[in-house]
């Protein structure tokens, strides 16, 4: 019975996996639709199995232990205060707002409370999966949304410690000093776990997984880094916490050692395969006949999370002095509901914190979120435009205002002419003006990260703080006199954009763009740029130069082949 269960349960996440994958949806759309089609469809064929649900409960310990795996303080030191705090304040935001409408739609305090914590966290799979297909990881708000999804999958750790206490001190009598009591021991609790984390972590925990590692076997470093989250798990466990903490916390340990990297690539592949038939079993408790029947209120619930949301992040990132661009696009990054809304509704339903209606509606608005997030975010670029556009015909007054939020007072730059105007100063950037400044070359830096052009400016650099996009910021970049465009921003949309704009200012301006994409080229081109370099691509080509000189062809020979190699490409 048993491996029938199972091979239907992997099955099913294969076919409908494959599905997803062809639509360009998220695996765990895909895995979710999947779970509820089998689970409604061959009901009687698939009995509850306890073994399944264990199986199901593994893969939540490991997706929070790899997630621990992944922190740490160095990396938390990277992304600064705007993000810590910034993300930390869209979370309590959401959930008081949540605490404040929830009960509008019939739900009790805790559960709107509840409800507000998992909903405030966003989908890091799906957003980052989105980000890395459109080449926009390593862009400002790319990195933003990064460090913005990390810290929220941290704050899951105090939600996940908090949430029971609350629920327990609540009904057992509703608010009164014995549950202020309870939460003081639980945030005792947090802080003493914490201390422990900070102490074993240092000391004890590397030197045990660096002796495991001396062994030189794969197989006992996997059991070792597995025995340990377990133990930590289940210790856990048995002090009335959740079993998630302790395999956080078991990550965050084993963080610390040397050898986290080489426990990661060993565990994935089983946190893969667990957390697979997790998302699939919950598909067959997610009931389509619950949709259909709360349609009004979960249509409701999901306008209200996305729209709420988006709104926080992005009014936080204009105050913090971002670009509306830059702001618009964390905002599309953070209005789905994460895989951890999953986790937190099982643990609330398990420790009887919620109803079966509330425990339904989590997976009813997050399902549905994740849907709606994926075309939203790969069309982010073009929504923004777009949005821009209407609010400045429509909505004159409100366009100037959120104008506001895009220029700060700039100082003319001198005259130039025949200058070179490079359009962003990130990893490609700051090396092309540093080759500039060496030559001794004029040139001026477009650039919408606030900070940076701030930088910039102290050193003595030529910079102006805009969205290259925008026809006037590149007047005011003196585009219609410069000699070479240097498009260094892969985003497609704001590309294509940009070359339109500056052929029309300067028909004759020689244009440098760089892209990520072989299909992009010939468009480009078509639109008027001179040279279109592809970094990967440029990669190949070097390293196939390096080769073939160890392997001693000749010079004249090597640079035929090279030639070549860039005809086939399109670039000469």
């Amino acid at each position: 019975m048993f491996v029938r269960n199972l091979l239907i349960v992997l099955l099913t996440a294969f076919l409908s996996g494959s599905v997803a994958k062809k639509m360009r949806l998220p695996l765990i759309v895909g895995y979710l639709f999947g779970g509820i089609l089998i689970g409604n469809f061959l009901s009687h064929y698939i009995s509850q199995s306890g073994a399944i649900d264990s199986i199901a409960q593994v893969g939540v310990i490991l997706l929070l232990f790899t997630l621990g795996l992944e922190f740490s303080p160095e990396k938390l030191k990277e992304m600064g205060l705007t993000i810590v705090l910034g993300s930390l304040i869209q979370i309590l935001l959401t959930i008081v707002a949540s605490i404040m409408v929830f009960p509008l739609f019939g739900f009790n305090f805790y559960a709107s409370l509840f409800l507000g914590a998992v909903f405030s966290l966003s989908s890091t799979a799906v957003a980052l999966k989105t980000l890395s297909d459109k080449g926009e990881v390593e862009t400002l708000h790319g990195e933003m949304a990064s460090g913005w999804l990390f810290m929220q999958d941290l704050y899951t750790l105090p939600i996940i410690i908090l949430l029971p206490s609350l629920g327990l001190a609540m009904n057992g009598g509703g608010v009164s000093v014995a549950s202020f009591l309870v939460f003081f021991k639980s945030m005792l609790i947090a802080g003493g776990t914490f201390f422990l984390v900070l102490l074993l972590g240092k000391n004890i925990v590397p030197y045990l997984l660096e002796k495991a590692a001396d062994f030189r076997s794969r197989e006992l470093m996997l059991l070792a880094a597995i025995s340990f989250c377990l133990v930590f798990a289940y210790f856990f466990q048995m002090m009335g916490l959740s079993y998630g903490i302790g395999a956080f916390l078991a990550g965050v340990l084993l963080s610390s050692s040397s050898a986290h990297h080489g426990i990661f690539s060993e565990v994935r592949p089983l946190r893969d395969l667990f957390a697979t038939v997790f998302f699939v079993s919950l598909g067959f408790m997610l009931n389509p006949g619950f949709i259909l029947s709360s349609f009004s209120l979960i249509l409701a619930l999901v306008v209200f999370v996305i729209v709420l949301k988006f709104v926080i992040s992005v009014v936080l990132l204009f105050l913090l002095g971002y670009h509306t661009k830059t702001a618009t696009l964390v905002g599309f990054s953070l209005i789905s509901v994460g895989e951890f809304a999953f986790v937190l509704a099982i643990m609330g339903i398990s420790a009887h914190l919620i109803t079966q209606v509330t425990y339904m509606t989590i997976l009813s608005v997050s399902f549905i979120s994740l849907i709606i997030s994926v075309p939203i975010l790969y069309a982010g670029d073009k929504i923004y435009y777009v949005a821009r556009s209407w609010f400045r015909t429509n909505m004159p007054l409100m366009y100037k205002a959120l104008l506001k939020f895009d220029r700060m007072p700039l100082e003319r730059v001198s005259a130039l002419s025949n200058h070179v105007v490079v359009l962003g100063h990130g990893r490609v950037g700051k090396y092309i003006c540093k080759a500039l400044s060496l030559a001794q070359i004029p040139y001026i830096v477009v650039e919408y990260n606030h900070k940076l052009v701030k930088f910039l400016r102290k050193k003595g650099v030529n910079v102006i703080y805009g969205d290259p996009a925008e026809i006037d910021v590149l007047e005011f970049a003196s585009v219609r006199e410069a000699k070479v465009l240097i498009l260094a921003y892969a985003d497609r949309h704001t590309q294509e954009m940009v070359v339109v704009n500056a052929m029309a200012l300067n028909p004759g301006i020689k244009i440098i763009c760089r892209t990520h994409f072989d299909e992009d080229q010939k468009k480009l081109k078509e639109l008027g740029v001179d040279s279109v370099v592809q970094p990967e691509f440029e990669a190949a080509i070097s390293m196939t130069e390096k080769l073939l000189h160890i392997l001693l062809v000749d010079d004249s020979e090597i640079e035929t082949k090279l030639r070549h190699l860039r005809s086939y490409q399109g670039l000469d």
